[in-house]
């Protein structure tokens, strides 16, 4: 896993989006995750130990998002903004970007594994 040297459309025509929220009293916070269908599959290989299928790879893609997504909560919560996870919602087709919002930062993160790309999104509104 590298960083990527550019931004830029993940070339695999079909991408797993997934996302998890986090909410809090003071706290609200969107976790996007987008990777290649092959990166999926190798994920999922990983995961549960074989190939998998349609909603393995689905449900492997959301776990992947969900120990990304509770990490950052951990972070937050140590920050002083506790919150709770939602479930991952996945989706497939086209990148997605978020969009700021006022009072929000967005961060995003862009890596590469071999010719495979991954693409983190986090966009987190805290109120004091």
């Amino acid at each position: 896993l590298e960083p990527a040297t550019s931004s830029g459309e993940i070339p695999d025509l079909k991408v797993f989006h997934a996302s998890v929220s986090i909410t809090g009293e003071r706290v609200k916070a969107s976790v996007l995750l987008q990777i290649s269908e092959a990166f999926a599959a190798k994920a999922t290989k990983i995961l549960i130990g074989c190939d998998g299928e349609g909603e393995e790879i689905e449900d492997a893609t959301g776990e992947l998002c969900n120990m990304i997504s509770g990490r950052i909560k951990s972070e937050l919560t140590t920050a002083g903004f506790p919150g709770v996870l939602g479930t991952p919602t996945i989706t497939f087709g086209s990148r997605i970007d978020l969009r700021d919002t006022i009072g929000s930062e967005l961060s995003r993160a862009e890596w590469v594994c071999g010719t495979d790309h991954i693409n983190i999104q986090m966009l987190i509104h805290t109120q004091p």
